[in-house]
């Protein structure tokens, strides 16, 4: 694969991480949101991976997690705030 593709999938890396933070600061309905979130942590930690450059995959993957994480949060509390 040459270097500028990878550069592009590390990129498309970060692009996921700030679209995952722009959906969670949205008012969407939390379910939702929180499934948009999550999808679009996995293909963002698809394209970290991808990617095959150590910067990339570090910072894409470790943020994409942590937003995969927050989706996680807000769908438990989601559902723990209509108890």
């Amino acid at each position: 694969m040459k270097k500028n593709r990878r550069n592009t999938l590390g990129y498309l890396s970060i692009i996921a991480v700030v679209s995952s933070v722009v959906f969670f600061f949205l008012p969407i309905d939390d379910k939702i949101d929180a499934i948009i979130i999550g999808l679009t942590s996995l293909l963002g930690i698809g394209f970290a991976i991808a990617s095959k450059e150590v910067w990339y995959v570090l910072i894409g993957t470790i943020l994409n997690i942590a937003m995969l994480g927050m989706s996680y949060l807000l769908l438990i509390g989601a559902e723990f705030s209509k108890l």
